[in-house]
């Protein structure tokens, strides 16, 4: 036998997982026990939240809707603003936003494989890609409604109910506070930091 070729049969090590199947199984285990979970302690569940630079975080959210080209997370929260729910499960990704100036009405942010923003008007698009629209159920004494992110695979909806004069900055925080990635660069992003395959 040829000595070279004997070496080389002898350093022969099992050929390990593939990329993609090790962030499956580690997705899977991470959403069994993300799923359904309803957190109330505030510290808990704001470390539960995907924050827009937490890759793997936002990889169970994406895992919660596999077509969605856009996934919801959250930029640096303004003073006086907290999260109060996050629930990642199959088919939805929910996360409540409370301020201190808003009666104890959260703004309820949703993922979704799909909905209809029916009647909404059109607005300026918060990404390249992205319808966005807004149904306001109140103008008056209240100013309520629903922000509809509507994309490929999914859309993300924005439940709100604020009182007439502080819903000016409330709104301008929201918009800054809800951020959106777009899962191509989600992709990327693990690839990167973690040399593994986002599936799908």
């Amino acid at each position: 036998m040829n000595p070279i070729a004997a070496t080389q049969h002898r350093r022969r090590r099992p050929t390990p997982p593939r990329r993609g199947e090790r962030l499956r199984a580690g997705l899977a285990l991470a959403a069994l026990v993300a799923t359904g979970l309803a957190l109330s302690a505030c510290g808990t569940v704001e470390a539960a939240a995907p924050s827009c630079p937490d890759a793997m975080r936002l990889a169970l959210v994406a895992q919660s809707v596999p077509t969605a080209s856009y996934l919801p997370c959250l930029h640096r929260l303004p003073d006086g603003w907290q999260v109060t729910q996050v629930d990642i499960a199959s088919g939805h990704t929910i996360l409540a936003l409370l301020s201190d100036r808003a009666e104890g009405r959260a703004v309820v942010v949703t993922l979704l494989p799909s909905c209809d923003a029916g009647s909404a008007t059109a607005e300026a698009p918060r990404a390249d890609g992205i319808r966005t629209s807004v149904y306001l159920n109140s103008i008056s004494d209240r100013y309520a409604g629903t922000m509809y992110d509507v994309f490929p695979g999914g859309c993300i909806t924005y439940r709100f109910d604020f009182a007439r004069g502080p819903h000016i900055a409330l709104m301008e925080e929201l918009n800054d506070t809800a951020g959106l990635l777009a899962r191509r660069e989600l992709r990327l992003d693990l690839r990167r930091q973690f040399g593994v395959e986002l599936d799908p």
